[in-house]
């Protein structure tokens, strides 16, 4: 199968719940066609990453050639038919009807070995439970001007002081809010290890929100339709971007005209609300 290695991180782990379910309708490991995640700063990889870790330790993959290095002309063929899909539903179930697919589960199909886990487990080992994972930044986050940029998780995270440990991911070295959180170097598979090891994530529209997802975290996802708009320029695209990005297992928010707060309390029910139900199970 040839998948796409286009530069967004989330754009690639649409693809995953693909193999997924063609690997379990042949009822054998898929072989894929791809290229590696290329180490740009705009999609949250590092210098060091290696070649394809959105794939590796996933069950349903057999061998992975690059085709990049192969055909650098097909791999582009194969980029630009990412642009291609119908926009009926969540990119997930476009992706898959194109294959006669019906995806048994809208969310990426992700997979940590059992050192990954263990060792971010050992990362937040000195933060108190329930972990809450944040992500402030993404390619469509609000700009410097919004409350949202950094003012309003100054505000939440100082109600939650006493709460919640908090780790914090991002590029780093090129993400840095200066909030009070805790927050590693890490590769894009540890970041994933940290989201698996948290128990809620809360950020923006980004490919660390899939990545929760992926891993059936509870999730609160804000999004900011001015600045999909200014991405997305193709008329209608950015409002549509909604539709077809956001998951319904996951508490999303439209940031329209919130200066007074009111996100925020939203945001600090919201954690306080599974909190007590992670209370509850024990």
């Amino acid at each position: 199968m040839a998948v796409p290695n286009v530069t967004g991180i989330g754009d690639v782990l649409m693809y995953t719940r693909l193999v997924e379910e063609v690997a379990m309708r042949h009822g054998r490991p898929i072989n894929l066609l791809t290229g590696p995640i290329q180490p740009i700063d705009e999609v949250g990889t590092v210098d060091d990453e290696e070649p394809f870790p959105i794939w590796r330790s996933n069950p349903f993959v057999g061998k992975i050639l690059d085709l990049a290095e192969l055909s650098p002309e097909s791999m582009a063929l194969v980029n630009a038919s990412h642009e291609r899909h119908c926009h009926f539903g969540h990119i997930i179930s476009n992706i898959c009807a194109e294959y006669g697919v019906v995806p048994r589960s809208i969310r990426p199909s992700l997979f940590l070995t059992e050192d990954e886990c263990r060792e971010a487990l050992m990362k937040l080992s000195n933060l108190p439970r329930p972990v809450l994972c944040l992500h402030p930044y993404g390619t469509s986050s609000p700009k410097p001007a919004h409350p949202w940029y950094r003012d309003e998780w100054h505000h939440l995270l100082s109600a939650l002081s006493t709460e919640v440990g908090v780790v914090e991911v991002g590029m780093h070295g090129r993400e840095d809010k200066g909030l009070p959180t805790k927050r590693f170097c890490t590769t894009l598979r540890e970041m994933m290890a940290l989201v698996w090891a948290s128990d809620m994530f809360l950020g923006f529209d980004s490919s660390v929100a899939h990545v929760a997802t992926a891993f059936g975290k509870p999730a609160m996802v804000l999004w900011d339709p001015v600045r999909k708009s200014e991405i997305d320029t193709e008329p209608g695209m950015g409002p549509a971007a909604f539709a077809r990005w956001s998951y319904p297992q996951n508490r999303n928010l439209m940031l329209l005209g919130e200066s007074q707060g009111e996100i925020r309390r939203v945001a600090l029910n919201w954690v306080r609300s599974v909190t007590q139900s992670i209370g509850a199970q024990y």
